[in-house]
């Protein structure tokens, strides 16, 4: 009898599977760092104490900021463009002028053809030191922007200063005025506006000199000191007042008041003098005056200020006789 042993089916060797596990995360909205916050407005109130008549495109102030010169706060790094739009109804374009070697447009007050000329710059940069920043002419007519700079800090700065230069001819002060505002936009931050005020003032002074009327009379001499043509005598030094309201350039000149066309150092005798072949003689830090021909003093004094001058007889060639000697001249004082 065959005996039959059962046996199991045929079973493939179990493999390892590998089994990927895909962990699905939900997704959270993260917020950008962004500016949070502007500065107030400020003021800028720009007073010019100048004389009235500099010399063209002379920078006749210091340029003035407001009083806070921030704009942003709370800013991530990196590059945050900003603008500056004005608002200045009362001032119109006159011409460009030239201020260390930059070029500004320059304003005017409108109907007001002798005010002194405003200038402005727009500075942008960081509250930090060591950071980029850039300066440039602000047109008020069609404002600026500044971008580009790559800044670490969360401060920004945007300002805009403004100056004054003279226009050149006499000026006319300007009362207390104000010009207007400017405004601080930040293109990726919309909502972040600052606005400043600018406010200006000219106190102008005409330049004035006054030169006291000076007599001086020469000590006596004799005949015998005046021996032989040429010769000299009698020498006294004087001074004549110049009373000036500041300090500035001045041109002199002595002329002969009674021949104004006299370029020697020697006057033409008075209808008082007697003598005959004798005049006086100018002289200035010892030498004798040229008539009619000017000489500069670099800087007046702010009040009375001695014009150093001396006088003595000067015997002339031909005929010679005693008597009374005398002579007139004018002293000139030029600062325009």
């Amino acid at each position: 009898m065959k005996q039959f042993i059962p046996l199991s089916p045929w079973r493939r060797p179990p493999r390892w599977a590998q089994v990927g596990v895909l962990a699905l995360v939900p997704l959270v909205p993260v917020a950008a760092h962004a500016c949070t916050t502007t500065y107030p407005g400020e003021s800028a109130n720009l007073t010019v104490d100048a004389w009235d008549d500099p010399t063209a495109g002379h920078l006749i102030s210091n340029w003035r900021n407001v009083g806070n010169v921030s704009f942003l706060w709370g800013c991530p790094s990196g590059v945050i463009p900003v603008e500056a739009r004005a608002s200045m109804p009362g001032l119109e374009f006159v011409r460009s002028v030239s201020v260390d070697g930059v070029s500004y447009p320059a304003f005017g007050l409108r109907g007001q053809p002798q005010s002194p000329l405003l200038i402005f710059r727009h500075t942008a940069a960081s509250g930090s030191g060591g950071q980029p920043s850039r300066v440039q002419p602000f047109d008020i007519r069609t404002g600026s922007s500044i971008g580009g700079l790559n800044i670490t800090g969360n401060t920004r700065w945007s300002f805009v200063s403004i100056a004054a230069v003279s226009r050149g001819g006499e000026m006319r002060a300007v009362p207390d005025l104000s010009l207007g505002t400017v405004t601080h936009a930040a293109p990726l931050y919309p909502h972040l506006v600052k606005t400043d005020t600018y406010r200006f003032t000219a106190n102008l002074r005409t330049k004035t000199c006054s030169i006291n009327a000076t007599t001086v009379s020469l000590q006596d001499v004799s005949v015998s000191d005046l021996a032989a043509a040429d010769r000299t005598a009698g020498e006294r030094a004087f001074n004549v007042v110049m009373n000036c309201n500041g300090e500035f350039p001045v041109t002199m000149k002595l002329t002969d008041a009674n021949a104004p066309g006299n370029t020697g150092s020697r006057l033409t005798p008075t209808s008082n003098a007697t003598a005959t072949g004798v005049r006086v003689q100018l002289l200035r830090a010892g030498n004798p005056v040229v008539l009619d021909q000017a000489w500069s003093i670099a800087q007046s004094q702010n009040g009375n200020q001695d014009i150093a001058l001396s006088a003595r007889y000067y015997r002339e060639a031909g005929a010679f006789r005693s008597g009374v000697v005398e002579g007139q001249a004018v002293l000139t004082a030029e600062y325009r």
